[in-house]
């Protein structure tokens, strides 16, 4: 049997000194999580005050709500390697096009971007030929796989009559094509028509990249000090959908020190 004498030859510490050293490093883990996901400074100087009770506020706040799904915390915590077992067992019991893009999505989000394409390319069929949705989704997908005039051209087809929240996905991903097809106009004018209207930060990510292309390096730079900034000053909600960009962002803007 593992003897803790081993690890602590001057006598084995006090139930209460084990557990301040447990709560140190939690508090060492919680202040690298603070600072590897762009979450407040601020949130440091709490955890280095008051550990204990900082620690908590911080879970509460900035982590529990990262679990709350609509299929519950178990689905936000279960590997995903299960969550898309589980997913194909549905689409072999049922196969509708709702269980085939819940799939398609898990795939793309695990980075297993052909199989996500596959599965979705079948839902192009039938009376779903032509649904809005279904063929942004495998839009999408063909974007991922670096098919970008296949995607813009299915794009052309979508109609996004009475769905706002579509149609401005819709012009991120137009400039997303354009952009990789170095139609750079056409591109930065996609982006520009939804900047001031869509939540998040796609489409200013977007223009700093045809910045960026066009040589306009310190308009690009601005911007992503911008994503940056907006990052550290937002709610939990904001970091957990944003946090690509906030990497992006501080990707590009060490790239530029160096």
């Amino acid at each position: 049997m593992f003897a803790l004498s081993h690890l602590y030859p001057a006598g084995i510490p006090s139930a209460l000194a084990l557990l301040a050293q447990f709560f140190w490093i939690i508090q060492i883990a919680l202040v690298v999580h603070v600072l590897r996901t762009g979450r407040p400074y601020w949130w440091i100087l709490i955890l280095f005050i008051a550990p204990f009770i900082g620690g908590v506020a911080y879970v509460v706040v900035e982590l529990l709500p990262g679990f709350h799904t609509p299929e519950g915390w178990w689905e936000a915590i279960k590997p995903r390697r299960w969550r898309i077992a589980g997913l194909r067992e549905e689409l072999e019991e049922s196969e509708t096009v709702t269980n085939r893009l819940k799939l398609a999505d898990a795939l793309f989000e695990a980075g297993e971007v052909k199989g996500a394409h596959a599965i979705a390319s079948e839902c192009l069929k039938g009376i779903f030929q032509n649904d809005p949705q279904t063929l942004v989704d495998v839009a999408k997908y063909k974007i991922g796989l670096g098919h970008h005039a296949e995607a813009y051209a299915l794009l052309g087809k979508v109609d996004t009559t009475g769905n706002r929240l579509l149609g401005l996905q819709l012009q991120v991903m137009r400039g997303d094509c354009l952009t990789a097809l170095q139609q750079f106009p056409e591109a930065e004018a996609a982006y520009e028509s939804v900047v001031d209207r869509y939540i998040g930060e796609a489409p200013r990510a977007g223009l700093a990249t045809v910045y960026e292309r066009t040589g306009r390096a310190e308009q690009a730079a601005a911007i992503w000090k911008e994503i940056l900034k907006k990052f550290r000053r937002a709610g939990p909600a904001w970091r957990r959908t944003e946090l690509r960009w906030y990497k992006l962002a501080k990707a590009k803007l060490a790239a530029k020190r160096s």
